[in-house]
């Protein structure tokens, strides 16, 4: 299946600059979860933040559940599919990607990188100052799909 790009491959990896941060890498657990080392290594980030519910990884990746488990660098916050959380979690997991950028780029992904880790990419970029309609704008232009 060489001919295959990375995006039909696995949803491929984008990123969003923070402004006065460093950037987000929006992905999907096709891409991230089998390896999730060579991901972070492959784009400089220093942290993952995964969106994904357990159910929705155990099967098909357990070593990654147990990665996300036990790395401190890896952060799970799940968060239903086609859902959001309350906005108080919300709200605390935007807080916390922005206080992880201070550190350098991070890696948000939920199933396909573009719903649940779409709204956790505006989120931040609204808490850093981007106008709402400009960080719809900027998410959805970087990660095809999102926002």
């Amino acid at each position: 299946m060489s001919w295959l790009t990375d995006r039909q491959r696995h949803g491929g990896i984008d990123r969003i600059e923070v402004p006065g941060a460093g950037a987000l890498w929006l992905c999907g657990k096709h891409l991230i979860a089998p390896d999730p080392e060579a991901t972070l290594t492959s784009v400089g980030a220093l942290g993952v933040v995964c969106l994904n519910q357990r159910h929705e990884l155990v099967d098909r990746y357990p070593d990654y559940v147990t990665w996300l488990a036990s790395d401190p660098r890896a952060t799970w916050t799940p968060i239903p599919d086609l859902g959001v959380a309350a906005a108080d979690v919300m709200a605390g997991i935007v807080a916390g990607v922005r206080a992880r950028l201070a550190d350098g780029d991070v890696i948000v992904h939920c199933g396909a990188g573009m719903g649940r880790a779409g709204t956790i990419a505006v989120g931040v970029l609204i808490a850093s100052g981007v106008e709402v309609d400009a960080a719809l704008t900027r998410v959805a232009a970087a990660r095809p799909g999102a926002g």
